[in-house]
């Protein structure tokens, strides 16, 4: 059982640290609800049972009986592969005498003072785009949440092909500026996807459009225009899981709305490519090479 004490002191360490319960759990895959119940107040309270003389395992049924989520069987199942993931975590290394990262504190800064502005674009939407891999109109489901746990960023959810879905953060200012954040790939690949939004000045809109920029199945940059129609409100997650993204082929467009998408967010000119071409020479004869392999394209 000192194993919990030691857990207490790690998670102690990263939280003082400026590590976010929220990253914690991310790492360890166990809610930040029950890790916030632990820290908060299961663990600190064995701790001081232990130090006055109770026996650990009297010590711990007492810290249980201040919460109801936190179930003791499954806790000492999970101790040893929780404390060990724990450890692993490094701790964020932030001087703010140095600036280190301004550039990232100047957006988490500016978050907070637009939360405001946020909570107007919450919603389950399905965005439309022009497709990496056919002819057609690409059908995307997305979700931006309302501010919770003390969040300065609203997440925002996406579904790709094979039925995962991505979490990202947004950012929405008053100056009719959004931007939806993901990584596409798994943690250990970096692959950024950004969708800026050219939000209108009404309040709860049911379109707006963007320009999506990611990069295609070969890893070429490419940016397109997109938009987002809202279908309503957030849904719970587990729903919003069962969501697929589809695409339509030009030939099965039926309703007038989708060929007004389509028309709008498909054609040649509505398209940026990039291409990644091996040359020893690297210079303006390539480029000229690239613009005329993507014409053919």
């Amino acid at each position: 059982m000192d194993k919990l004490a030691l857990l207490y002191e790690r998670m102690k360490k990263l939280r003082e640290s400026g590590v976010k319960m929220k990253e914690i759990s991310e790492e360890t895959d166990i809610a930040s609800s029950v890790l916030s119940s632990l820290y908060s107040s299961v663990l600190p309270m064995y701790v001081n049972l232990l130090s006055s003389g109770t026996e650990p395992e009297a010590a711990l049924d007492q810290a249980l009986q201040q919460v109801n989520n936190v179930s003791k069987r499954k806790l000492l199942g999970c101790l040893d592969d929780l404390y060990e993931k724990v450890c692993h975590l490094e701790p964020r290394l932030i001087s703010a005498k140095n600036g280190e990262r301004p550039f990232l504190d100047d957006i988490e800064k500016d978050a907070v003072r637009y939360l405001p502005n946020a909570g107007i674009y919450a919603g389950l939407y399905l965005a439309y785009s022009a497709s990496s891999f056919s002819d057609g109109l690409k059908v995307e489901p997305y979700m931006i949440t309302s501010i919770t746990d003390g969040n300065t960023m609203p997440k925002v959810y996406s579904q790709n092909m094979s039925g995962d879905y991505y979490v990202g953060i947004g950012l929405f200012s008053p100056f009719q500026i959004g931007y939806l954040m993901f990584n596409e790939q798994k943690r250990l690949q970096l692959a950024l996807k950004v969708i800026y939004l050219q939000l209108p000045i009404l309040e709860y809109p049911d379109l707006i459009k963007g320009i999506y920029m990611t990069h295609d199945y070969n890893r070429n940059p490419i940016a397109r225009r997109i938009l987002f129609v809202r279908q309503g409100d957030e849904i719970p997650l587990n729903e919003f899981a069962e969501l697929r993204t589809r695409v339509i082929s030009k030939d099965q467009i039926e309703t007038e709305e989708e060929r007004a998408y389509y028309d709008y967010t498909c054609h040649t000119e509505d398209i940026i490519k990039s291409m990644m071409l091996v040359s020893p020479d690297k210079n303006i004869d390539d480029l000229r090479r690239e613009k005329r392999i993507l014409g053919f394209l």
